[in-house]
């Protein structure tokens, strides 16, 4: 066994351990196996690798803008994760302040490190100005990666919304009443961003800038309050009204709203001389006095009928101006119910849901909201005008479906108490009642799978599309049996076939038909060997089981053979097939013996020798299986033997002489080669007369030569004068000769 891998590869052993180690890991795409030979073939379970890269950045900014936004505008934010992988395991996750607003995932399954980027759209209003977003690269490799689960995150992006002017109504009614001969100041504020500028448009050619406006007899009937910014503008008219009063009285505020055992004050002031002014209450009366300003004033309002009144003894007379008074108190519970009902809902059913509002005033201005999440889906409104306490019931008419199963009802009980109320109205809410409802199972999709052997049909991943209330029980039916069978057997290859899932509650039930095909690796079925015909194609009987259908490939010595192969008489020897498909690799050796008809080898055929030689003939010849061969002469076999034979003539006569025949046979062919042997006769000897031819020669030469020179020494024979030239040389007068 060993292992086999682009980086730290293990050489194959007899060892029953051994570990794949890399120091560094640096190839992504990297996909160790670990195999071993065992009963004759080789198995191989791949090792799955991931390699992850944190981000080197994470930033977020702006799409195409700069600068502040503007309420109810439509912004793009985008978030870049910088170098990263793998991508199919980052979740982007985006984030207002601390509330997760957003998530974005990736599907893609590219293992190197690349770039990604999420996009998300705002819409901010005022409630937004200041808001800080920031996203954050979560990479989660599941129970085998890092815990907690890597995080990058961006800078926050603070954002800051320009909106529109909103003018205080609370401290601008729409009514002014001012008394003849007594001017009154009146505010406009308004909240905007950027700060509103605040002008009053007194009449059409006059325009006062300040918030505040001086109010007096001669001061135009209507007014506008104008509150201008970048964004936008907002108005609101104000009426005055000049009082000519028989009681020259005003009230700060005209009308109040008390929360019960809570305090109030009201002033009341005249602009006339008087011989006393006072407050007449149950609770807080002021007595009488000559100051042109009073205030009643309760420190823990707790009558409910309270009517004070402020009067003044004004040209020997008393007037008086009562007062509104409202007080209010909250619920001491809002609870919700379910009438004449406990346990799950059933599907279509009508039920009846309860909200009971307890010691609330004044009821005339409770309203009851009923909400299904954060839907508005009903309300109720009362006009009982008793000023004390009561309970008051609520009641709404469901028919739930299985769409509402997990649904949250709950009510909430609202005061709106006006203008002169508190700012928002006060809400009370009940629990949320958290419905169940049962209804009948629905296999809402039917897909064919495609398991591995060794998978059990309870397996089978269906979970995202069976619903039902209760969880409905699974039972299976295979379309060639009808029974019922047990979903935790495992499958096995001849387990593929047409399949019924029935899906059952108390309520009903639900089927759906699937074709489930079991995969499984190869399988490979080879002998050890196996013998074709030369020239022949040869198609590995060993078919390669498994699905999907298997790959094959063919190899000798290592080198790829395109199937069918025609192998050559000299092919024999060890091959070796490989079948692979997505669940696995499979090999398996055999030896291939070629089968075919003799062939001789390239030898000496034509002999010519002289009489009383000895002549050795040889055959060689190849073939499988082995050939018979034989010698044959003037058409009679002389010998025989296999593969190699040879033939001795000893003594060769000119009988000998002729074409002899090797023949090699087996049970692909006969072949035949001819062998020409010829034989010449002994020639005289010659060897005396060469010898006597060639003493006669020598003695020729012997004679001829002693005669040249005899001639020579005769010519050279005379008188001859020697000179001396020098002391050292002498010369002849004339030629001589010297044999």
């Amino acid at each position: 066994m060993g292992w086999e891998s682009s980086e730290g590869p293990v050489p194959m052993t007899k060892d029953r351990l051994i570990t794949w180690r890399v120091s560094e890991l640096r190839e992504w795409g990297i996909e160790p196996s670990c195999f071993m030979n065992y009963n004759k073939t080789q198995c191989t379970v791949n090792l799955p690798v991931t390699i992850y890269k944190t981000p080197d950045s994470v930033s977020i900014s702006t799409v195409n803008h700069n600068g502040p936004m503007m309420e109810g505008n439509q912004y793009e934010l985008q978030c870049d994760v910088l170098n990263v992988a793998p991508v199919q395991y980052l979740t982007v996750n985006w984030y207002k302040g601390q509330t997760l607003v957003n998530q974005t995932i990736f599907t893609d399954t590219i293992k190197t490190p690349v770039n990604k980027t999420s996009k998300l759209l705002i819409r901010p209003d005022r409630a937004d100005d200041g808001a800080q977003y920031w996203c954050e690269a979560k990479l989660e490799l599941g129970e085998e990666g890092p815990q907690p689960p890597l995080t990058n995150t961006s800078e926050h992006l603070n954002i800051t919304v320009y909106f529109g002017p909103i003018i205080n109504e609370t401290k601008l009614p729409s009514i002014v009443s001012v008394f003849r001969g007594y001017p009154l100041v009146i505010v406009c504020e308004a909240e905007g961003n950027p700060k509103p500028t605040i002008s009053w448009s007194v009449n059409s050619t006059d325009t006062v800038y300040s918030e505040t406006l001086n109010i007096t007899e001669s001061t135009p009937e209507d007014l506008l309050c104008i509150a201008n910014n970048s964004v936008g503008i907002t108005t609101r008219r104000v009426k005055v009204s000049i009082q000519d009063s028989d009681c020259p009285v005003q009230l700060n505020p005209q009308r109040v709203v008390v929360k019960f055992g809570g305090p109030v004050s009201v002033d009341c002031s005249t602009y006339v001389s008087h011989k006393g002014m006072g407050w007449e209450s149950s609770e807080g009366p002021v007595p009488m006095t000559t100051d042109r300003l009073i205030t009643w004033r309760v420190s823990e309002l707790r009558e409910w009928g309270i009517e004070p009144s402020c009067f003044i003894n004004h040209n020997k007379s008393q007037c008086t101006v009562n007062l509104p008074v409202t007080i209010y108190k909250t619920p001491d519970s809002v609870s919700i119910s379910t009438v004449n009902h406990n346990g799950p809902m059933m599907e279509g059913n009508q039920y009846e849901l309860q909200c009971d509002v307890l010691n609330v005033a004044p009821v005339q201005y409770l309203t009851v909201n009923w909400y299904k999440g954060q839907t508005l889906v009903n309300q109720t409104i009362f006009t009982d005008t008793i000023k004390t306490p009561v309970n008051k019931t609520s009641k709404l008419l469901i028919r739930p479906d299985r769409a509402d199963d997990g649904a949250q009802y709950w009510c909430e009980a609202k005061l709106e108490l006006g203008e002169e109320g508190p700012r928002p109205p006060p809400t009370n809410t009940s629990e949320h009642l958290n419905i169940t409802v049962y209804y009948e199972p629905k296999i809402n999709h039917c897909q064919d799978w495609s398991p591995t052997t060794g998978t059990s049909l309870n397996s089978y991943p269906n979970s995202y599309s069976l619903v039902g209330n209760p969880h409905p029980d699974i039972s299976w039916k295979r379309e060639s049996s009808l029974s019922q069978l047990n979903a935790s057997i495992l499958l096995n290859t001849y387990d593929s076939d047409q399949y019924e899932i029935i899906a059952s509650n108390e309520h009903g039930y639900s089927t759906c038909i699937i074709n489930i095909t079991v995969e499984y690796p190869p399988k490979l079925n080879c002998s050890e060997g196996y013998e074709v015909k030369e020239k022949t194609p040869f198609q590995p009987p060993c078919v390669a089981n498994g699905l999907p259908k298997p790959d094959v490939s063919f190899y000798k010595n290592g080198k790829l053979i395109e199937l069918p192969y025609n192998p050559k008489w000299n092919d024999s020897g060890l091959y070796q097939l490989t079948a692979s498909n997505k669940h696995g690799t499979v090999n398996s050796a055999f030896v291939l013996t070629i089968l075919y008809a003799p062939v001789f080898h390239a030898s000496q055929d034509k002999f010519v020798v002289a009489e009383d030689s000895n002549i050795t003939l040889e055959c060689n010849s190849s073939g499988n299986p082995e050939p018979k061969m034989s010698w044959s002469f003037e058409n009679k076999t002389i010998s025989t033997g296999r593969r190699r034979i040879t033939l001795n003539i000893k003594k060769a006569t000119s009988t000998s002489a002729g074409v002899y025949t090797c023949s090699a046979m087996n049970q692909f062919g006969h072949h035949e080669k001819n062998f020409e042997v010829e034989i010449r006769g002994n020639p005289p000897n010659y060897i005396p007369i060469i010898t006597v031819v060639a003493l006669v020669v020598a003695l020729l030469v012997i004679i001829i030569t002693l005669l040249i020179c005899l001639w020579i020494k005769k010519k050279s024979t005379g008188s001859y004068q020697i000179q001396p030239v020098n002391q050292y040389e002498m010369r002849p007068l004339n030629n001589g000769g010297k044999c």
